[in-house]
């Protein structure tokens, strides 16, 4: 592509629209179903974070037009994660929003090629230098309206939205096929340990226990008993040059351990304080956070957690999958043992230790484990695939966008 070819331009000379969501109090206006409403966690780079999701009543979507989206539309992170942006897809016939810059391309502008100009280190360092505001940064309208890209013709943006979204295809392809392994896990669980379903069960009689009626031969035990750590994090230094990685609450969704919000810092901490494979993550305070459980299935090399976040780890004799999946089937547990006042809820170690648990025999475990383990083998196989292509893409970005690059001669994704 060419430098000659490439002009530019302010983005609000291409765009039809250039408005913002909802600015104000949301906590009331939420409802079990509706339209769709979506926030800043549910826009990730590149696409659109439907875990969560929130619903308000149609009357409110209607007062609230301006902020309404469309398939086509590019959403961008206003605060916490500035210039963050993703296209609306298809599937939602209506969708509103809060504290989102919404942005309708014009036809001169493909919307992925925009979204990939957001998400670039380009975008990003743009967006953060026209961030606004005292209490808390953001990136409002009048910047966006005034934010100057480079604009190829538009055949070669849409070459260049099709290389990257052959990507993200086969990203959201391994991100589908990790869900279902996990819900095979999951199911497993429940028919084992929860319903009594386990291979051998029609000989073994029910006999009473504290938690009702249980196979003979388990055990109603305390969490802190089958664990060998329960230990909160540490009051961590940042450092982006830091050569140790912090796990913080907004790392643990969706029954995940997602590491792209982490960060760094260069203070040593103690051996305790480590994150290991197998370790159980549970958010202990804030309020749509508190509770939240992930397994770690990675080795971590010198990380650990902050304060917000509590380590769980198997005692010896405790089968590792069987624990994690324990502990995940109990999340709403752990949602509701938080205690103190309303922005300052807690969970403490003492409440997680005290969780009675139905505990089967070793055997039980370990045959659980290694059926659970191939299922989690697979779905670290496909993580392993997401970090790739995710690497590859970012790498090509830069260079598509630039024009270094020559779409031309790359032939069809």
């Amino acid at each position: 592509m060419a430098a000659s070819v490439m002009r530019k331009v302010k983005l609000k000379e291409v765009c039809d629209r250039i408005t913002v969501g909802h600015v104000g109090p949301m906590a009331d206006k939420y409802v079990a179903d509706g339209i769709p409403f979506l926030r800043s966690q549910n826009i990730a780079p590149f696409r659109l974070n439907t875990d969560d999701i929130k619903f308000v009543p149609r009357e409110f979507h209607d007062k609230l037009r301006k902020s309404a989206l469309r398939p086509g539309d590019v959403a961008v992170v206003r605060t916490g994660y500035p210039g963050t942006a993703c296209v609306i897809p298809n599937t939602f016939a209506e969708l509103n929003c809060a504290d989102l810059v919404v942005i309708t391309p014009s036809s001169e502008l493909n919307p992925h090629y925009l979204a990939a100009i957001f998400n670039s280190a380009w975008g990003m360092a743009s967006v953060a230098g026209n961030l606004v505001g005292v209490a808390q940064q953001h990136f409002n309208i009048g910047a966006a309206k005034e934010l100057e890209v480079g604009l190829p013709p538009r055949p070669t943006q849409d070459r260049i939205a099709g290389i990257l979204s052959a990507y993200d295809d086969l990203i959201e392809n391994s991100q589908r096929r990790i869900k279902i392994l996990e819900s095979m896990a999951r199911a497993l669980y429940r028919e084992w340990f929860v319903h009594f379903r386990y291979p051998g069960h029609k000989s073994v009689p029910l006999v009473p226990s504290p938690l009702g009626e249980i196979p003979q031969g388990w055990e109603v035990r305390k969490l802190g008993e089958i664990s060998s750590h329960i230990n909160r994090g540490i009051a961590p230094r940042y450092h982006e040059e830091g050569d140790s990685v912090v796990i913080n609450q907004k790392c643990v969704r969706d029954q995940r351990l997602d590491l792209e919000p982490a960060r760094r810092q260069s203070k040593s901490f103690p051996s305790e304080k480590r994150v290991c494979f197998g370790d159980v993550l549970i958010n202990s305070t804030g309020v749509g956070t508190l509770g939240r459980v992930a397994q770690v299935y990675e080795n971590l090399e010198n990380c650990t957690v902050d304060t917000h976040v509590t380590i769980a780890r198997a005692g010896q004799g405790t089968d590792l999958d069987f624990y994690g999946c324990c502990l995940l089937s109990h999340q709403e547990v752990f949602e509701r043992l938080g205690i103190g006042a309303t922005g300052q809820t807690e969970l403490g170690r003492g409440a997680i230790a005290d969780i009675d648990l139905v505990v089967p025999p070793h055997a039980v475990q370990c045959r659980f484990g290694a059926i659970a383990k191939g299922m989690r083998t697979a779905a670290e196989t496909l993580g392993k695939r997401i970090q790739i292509l995710r690497r590859t893409r970012d790498l090509l970005l830069p260079r598509l966008l630039s024009g270094q690059i020559d779409v031309a001669a790359l032939g069809h994704a």
